[in-house]
């Protein structure tokens, strides 16, 4: 099992004696829950002994709305997949409790709010690691774009916006609405939930659907979990 931590990154975990009956592991080890872990590095192993765990916070919600589950499943899978072990990214891991906290919890939390929860998490993730996506520069010619657009093309490999929309049959470059980069230059400046407190549902999906897509060409292959959530992604 895998658990992320504030102090020490993603941890691989071996929790040896969790189903004995009067084990140190009160309320079970269930994903996307938090709790307080106590565990031994070994320095031969990559693996950490978990030697107890005590359950703060079961996300019960969570289990109450699949929009939620698939919500909460997306942000969890990604984390493996753009940091490395022991590598401790404290802004992610606030983002993903904040994350998991609001939409296992929070009864007023609908499609909209879930919708703003994706975008922003993933937004810290990829800033957290160094691959935050270019918004106000042309990523080919270097310049700054000053001129709003009604349209641009977002190029994955080079990692952001250009002038250039191109054409739909161009692969490596997508089309992408201005509102979109609007939307993204809003929360790069602020890099908070308010930030997007003015998008719809549709703005925040289709942001949520490029930052997906982004992550996909940066990991290098598909994110199953991504799909449930933006169907909108061409798949392959």
């Amino acid at each position: 099992m895998s658990l992320l931590t504030r102090e020490h990154g993603l941890l691989r975990c071996l929790a040896k004696g969790s189903k004995r009956e009067k084990g140190p592991f009160s309320g079970g080890l269930e994903v996307a829950t938090v709790g307080h872990m106590v565990g031994i590095v070994r320095p031969n192993s990559e693996l950490v002994l978990l030697t107890s765990w005590d359950l703060l916070d079961p996300a019960y919600l969570l289990r109450s709305s699949l929009e939620r589950y698939h919500a909460a499943m997306y942000a969890i899978d990604l984390v493996p997949r753009m940091i490395n072990d022991h590598d401790p990214h404290p802004e992610l891991y606030d983002s993903l409790r904040m994350t998991l906290e609001l939409l296992g919890n929070e009864a007023s939390c609908d499609q909209l709010q879930v919708a703003k929860l994706l975008v922003y998490f993933q937004w810290v993730l990829l800033s957290g690691v160094g691959s935050r996506p270019e918004v106000r520069s042309d990523v080919r010619s270097g310049e700054v774009i000053e001129q709003p657009g009604d349209v641009y093309g977002f190029d994955a490999r080079q990692g952001g916006v250009t002038h250039d929309p191109g054409s739909s049959e161009q692969a490596d470059l997508w089309r992408v609405r201005g509102s979109t980069i609007d939307l993204l230059r809003r929360l790069d400046d602020r890099l908070d939930l308010e930030s997007l407190d003015q998008a719809s549902e549709a703005e925040l999906g289709r942001a949520g659907a490029l930052l997906s897509a982004y992550i996909r060409t940066l990991v290098g292959h598909e994110i199953r979990s991504a799909y449930a959530i933006y169907p909108q992604i061409k798949r392959g």
